[in-house]
């Protein structure tokens, strides 16, 4: 008679199994490592600015360096996410967490994704500057809140937003669209050369845009009538 376990004789059972999943953590681990501190070496040059000032050229140097800094560096949205929850919690960040902003849009530009999703209701921070120069073929969903100048400076990208926004959504930006399911606050659209913004809920005041279309629900804000020769809904300036 045949034994039926012949096949199985050499088969040795205290083998030590090789667990890629402790590859894989080990690897993640090494890179949010590197990923924070690219963030610290962003935010210690920034400090050296006695006064943190919101302007153009502030914010092209910084956000400059927060791509500089990500060079080299492989990283996914999950890193992304994981760099969002240390970050939180981080209390190394400059005056309204522009810096910190800043770096997270640069890693929303260059991730190896073109549609991102942060839930932000898992932080207690709101980070300006998210979706900054965020580039068309790009979209990022933003569930929740967010904090100032959102969508700044967007370059064609798309940026959903669940929840409200803060003061200056949509500021100076270029193409694109930002789509706010709330409400927004003062300066909304301001120095807009370009795109649809579009709030369901209600525009605190609108800023000063250039060109571009801004909506409030179902009611064209900008242009105005007077601009367009088509009815349009007054909007409430600053």
């Amino acid at each position: 008679m045949v034994n039926p376990f012949q096949e199985f004789r050499a088969y040795n059972h205290t083998s030590p199994r090789e667990l890629p999943l402790d590859r894989i953590l080990a690897h993640r681990d090494r890179t949010l490592q590197c990923l924070l501190e690219s963030h610290q070496a962003l935010v210690e040059e920034e400090r050296k600015q006695l006064v943190w000032v919101v302007e153009r050229g502030a914010l092209s140097r910084a956000y400059a360096m927060a791509v500089e800094t990500l060079q080299g560096i492989d990283f996914t949205v999950e890193d992304l996410e994981d760099v969002c929850l240390e970050l939180d919690t981080d209390g190394t960040m400059t005056s309204l967490g522009a810096p910190s902003g800043l770096f997270i849009s640069a890693m929303c530009n260059h991730v190896q994704s073109y549609d991102i999703c942060l839930n932000l209701r898992a932080f207690t921070r709101r980070w300006p500057f998210l979706g900054f120069r965020l580039p068309r073929g790009r979209r990022l969903r933003l569930e929740g809140d967010t904090g100032d100048f959102v969508g700044a400076l967007l370059e064609g990208g798309e940026v959903l937003v669940s929840g409200n926004a803060g003061n200056y959504a949509g500021v100076g930006m270029k193409d694109g669209l930002l789509h706010i399911r709330h409400s927004t606050g003062k300066y909304t659209g301001e120095g807009m050369r370009g795109g649809i913004l579009r709030v369901n809920g209600r525009i605190n005041s609108l800023g000063k845009a250039k060109t571009g279309t801004i909506y409030e629900g179902k009611h064209q804000m900008f242009p105005t009538e007077s601009e367009t020769g088509r009815p349009a809904h007054q909007p409430r300036r600053k």
